[in-house]
């Protein structure tokens, strides 16, 4: 009965998920929420990997489902003892969250040590150009709270040679405009494809993760989060991925992430 329910529950976030890609025509019609100027600080990021109860919160469309749970799982696995509270707030866009009172009042309300960020409008074609200016109030508003911002970038579409790359480089330049982590995701994709071609990162739809791709995701923003090395952690038999496949992305995923550093503290 809950794999049905979970079938079905995957089958509705697709489906809502058609409003929120930056390439379809809802996306480039609409117009984006006005954002008044650009934010005022520019603080540097909190370093919350050694706190004792991690409070993570995520912000996007439905390229942030079964995160939440698997992100958990994969600190559970690693420290036991930690107290760890993951949220998916969804909200599709960024712009529209930051428009909500309700989505920005959770955030600030909230004790929050992490806070993802998915969601950024971009063009698949390269043609279009959105502004950066909601991300980087989100990424304001999360250092003022004192947590951790962390930008996730989406993985490449199945077949798009460029486009991890380019989505990388969109939100590498919203860090250097207000300072956060960038979730180095594409990379690690373009890594494991390039390597394993075989492997089944996408949904059937080609645009999705499938339940291996989302664990490769979800053992980038564990290192992201905690500091400890996705290479170290155990075969975990509650996540229905093969065990040397496991490994392999835990491997990928800590190479990527030490070649490109998610995270500048102190600075």
């Amino acid at each position: 009965m809950q794999k049905f329910l979970y079938l079905a529950l995957l089958c509705l976030s697709l489906v809502a998920c058609g409003q929120s890609e930056p390439e379809t025509k809802s996306a480039e019609q609409k117009p984006s929420p006005p954002v008044a100027g650009n934010p005022k600080s520019n603080l540097a990021i909190p370093d919350n990997r050694q706190s004792n109860h991690y409070r993570i919160l995520l912000y996007g469309n439905s390229h942030t489902a079964r995160q939440a749970g698997l992100i958990k799982r994969l600190i559970s696995t690693s420290d036991p003892e930690r107290l760890i509270d993951v949220e998916n707030a969804g909200g599709g866009f960024l712009d529209d969250n930051l428009a909500s009172a309700k989505q920005v009042a959770k955030l600030e309300d909230g004790s929050w040590t992490h806070v993802i960020l998915q969601g950024q409008k971009y063009s698949q074609s390269g043609s279009t150009t959105y502004p950066t200016t909601a991300a980087q109030h989100w990424i304001e508003k999360t250092k003022v709270n004192g947590a951790t911002p962390i930008l996730f970038p989406e993985h490449p579409q199945r077949g798009n040679l460029d486009e991890g790359q380019r989505i990388h480089r969109l939100h590498t330049a919203i860090s250097q405009q207000q300072k956060s982590c960038v979730a180095p995701i594409g990379l690690t994709w373009d890594k494991v494809l390039l390597t394993s071609p075989q492997l089944p990162l996408h949904h059937s739809d080609g645009n999705h993760a499938s339940l291996t791709g989302s664990m490769l995701t979800a053992l980038v923003f564990y290192e992201v989060i905690t500091g400890n090395s996705a290479d170290l952690l155990p075969y975990i038999p509650e996540i229905d991925v093969d065990e040397p496949i496991q490994q392999l992305l835990g491997q990928i995923a800590s190479e990527t992430l030490q070649s490109s550093p998610p995270c500048q503290f102190g600075r």
